[in-house]
């Protein structure tokens, strides 16, 4: 068994709320063994030592709201049209890698066109291709003009991003087409959005009815449910139908806060990409009357957040990442954008570590350095609660830990060149890359450098 010791770091465990100063991590093999003080956490026998010095250990960073089939998005035609199902899942293995070396260790997809999320899943657990943990979704489950019913009547699309239901009956069987699929996550919808010609963000859309059917066999099958609301009487028909996350909240009121503390719902804000589409949008080619939208609906998303900081809802890091805006590899600037409208730097890392983890519902494996849980970790040139760009930093992420396997950052050897010379299925696969004592890959770290990071 591979035992590790990361020593001597500045430890932030997602769970306290202060940096532990001269701390270790003992990993044996995919799982933390033990973290404590340097001085009472000697090295063992045969233990592999990286010192971390003048370094931050942090758990591995979770994305709760992640769209591998995404790519350059500008428009909803973009979502669907431009590319075939089979050109978006060979884009959504390479996005789940850019996840990956973005220091995302895990990540929740929620909407996908057909089944990319789950064969994505089991590929990545497999270890064929790189990338995070991941809990696969479906397609969205929308109503007829909502959210992911984006086409008129005169476009046939059988691979779309939305499956367009109506009716207790019909919701309650799409749950059960996903389940059935291997979904961990469905995701539902309960208002429109400023992307969509169809379906202002303003609009309610699923009913309560619809919503607390699809929650209640989602649930009775361990599955959770994420829901995208921002209308308001959307977030608060989420929140009584006993949705597990609410994603964006843009239109947040008092009466929906309450709801969503007594139900104890978790809100996705997903702030950097409603403040991206209002300050890079004009400059990748988004059209002007979706930039327009958004950033009518800017300010009123912020007054939401800082609502729901002061009222106590639980948040966590989301992305919604995919769009010519914001790649994969640039994702954490939502910590960055969190801290600037009002976390502290420790919420914002709890955001993307511990309350992510509940989130999705994976507190008991990953979120937090804690004996037990696997070794997702990251260690960093520098210190999130003194400035979180240097997750975002050239150099900043020194080693992207997945499950003990270094898998990514900048002190991990690379290839060249797309390599595939390693049993699909070795013993003990995690879908990360071990690394030899001589400190050579015994698989490859990257099937392909993404040339978007660092710059």
């Amino acid at each position: 068994m591979r035992t590790t010791l990361y020593a001597n770091a500045t430890v932030i465990d997602g769970e306290h709320d202060e940096a532990r100063e001269r701390w270790s991590v003992l990993v044996e093999g995919e799982r933390i063994a033990a973290v404590g003080p340097v001085d009472s956490l000697p090295a063992p026998a045969g233990a592999r030592v990286v010192d971390c010095t003048g370094r931050t250990v942090i758990p591995g960073l979770i994305d709760c709201h992640f769209h591998g089939a995404y790519q350059a998005v500008t428009c909803w035609e973009d979502y669907d049209l431009r590319r075939s199902i089979e050109h978006a899942t060979l884009l959504a293995a390479r996005n789940a890698q850019t996840l990956l070396e973005a220091g995302f260790t895990s990540a929740r997809d929620v909407g996908t066109r057909g089944l990319i999320a789950i064969a994505l899943r089991d590929m990545i657990d497999a270890g064929v291709i790189l990338g995070p943990r991941l809990s696969p979704g479906g397609r969205i489950i929308s109503s007829t003009g909502g959210l992911a019913d984006g086409f008129g009547h005169w476009v046939e699309n059988r691979a779309s991003l939305g499956h367009v239901v109506d009716g207790v009956e019909a919701v309650v069987k799409a749950v059960r087409e996903q389940v059935k699929y291997g979904a961990t996550n469905i995701k539902l919808e309960a208002s429109g959005t400023g992307i969509s010609p169809y379906s202002d963000s303003r609009k309610q859309t699923m009913s309560t009815e619809e919503l607390a059917a699809a929650v209640k066999e989602a649930h009775r099958n361990n599955v959770r449910v994420a829901c995208h609301a921002q209308a308001t009487e959307g977030i608060k028909n989420a929140a009584r139908a006993g949705v597990d996350t609410i994603e964006h909240g843009s239109f947040l009121d008092e009466e929906g806060a309450d709801l969503m503390l007594e139900h104890g719902t978790i809100l996705v804000p997903t702030i950097s990409v409603i403040w991206l589409y209002v300050n890079e949008g004009p400059n990748v080619g988004v059209p002007q009357w979706i930039v327009d939208k958004f950033a009518g609906d800017l300010a009123e998303h912020r007054q939401s957040v800082e609502m729901a900081l002061d009222r106590g809802i639980p948040m966590a890091v989301g992305s919604d990442s995919g769009h010519s805006f914001n790649p994969q590899s640039i994702i954490a600037i939502e910590l960055e954008l969190m801290v600037e409208w009002g976390f502290t730097p420790m919420h914002a890392i709890k955001a993307g570590t511990s309350i992510a983890a509940r989130a999705i519902g994976r507190e008991a494996h990953v979120g937090r350095l804690a004996p037990g849980l696997f070794a997702d970790l990251l260690v960093l040139d520098g210190n999130p609660l003194e400035s979180m760009k240097v997750l975002r930093a050239p150099g900043g992420i020194r080693r992207v830990v997945k499950g003990g396997r270094l898998v990514a950052g900048a002190e991990c050897p690379r290839v060249e060149e797309i390599e595939l010379g390693f049993d699909v299925a070795p013993e003990g696969a995690t879908g990360g890359v071990g690394v030899g004592e001589d400190g050579a890959p015994d698989r490859p770290c990257c099937l392909q450098t993404s040339d978007e990071l660092g710059q």
